[in-house]
């Protein structure tokens, strides 16, 4: 399958957060994990993962998943329920977490153009 070049940012249509509080015995471990497994998720193409901690709370952090198209991340979507690895990951994942994550997915919307 062919993929556009890699995700920028700025231009990306869906953009997951994955707000989620991590026990300071967990910080190590989980900081390891994400270095695992961003790339599994990003393999899916078109997508960047990027972890982003609360400059106020330590081990409270933001998983924030860009996706150039809503394609890409209904894609990212369905490896995470279909494909073994990725279902393992989000298990592990979830062992080293305090509760549950908080989910919000966005979708990109054009800015309001000013009156005429």
């Amino acid at each position: 399958m062919d993929f556009a070049p890699p995700v920028i940012i700025k231009d990306a249509e869906i953009v997951l957060h994955l707000e989620i509080d991590v026990p300071q015995k967990n910080r190590q471990r989980f900081l390891e994990f994400c270095g695992r497994a961003f790339p599994v998720y990003e393999s899916i193409g078109n997508a960047k993962m990027t972890l982003y901690e609360d400059t106020v709370k330590p081990g409270r952090f933001n998983e924030v998943g860009y996706y150039r198209t809503l394609e890409d991340y209904k894609r990212g979507e369905h490896a995470i329920r279909n494909d073994p690895a990725q279902a393992r990951l989000i298990e592990e994942w979830r062992t080293l977490l305090n509760g549950q994550p908080k989910v919000t997915v966005y979708r990109r919307v054009n800015e309001p153009k000013p009156a005429p």
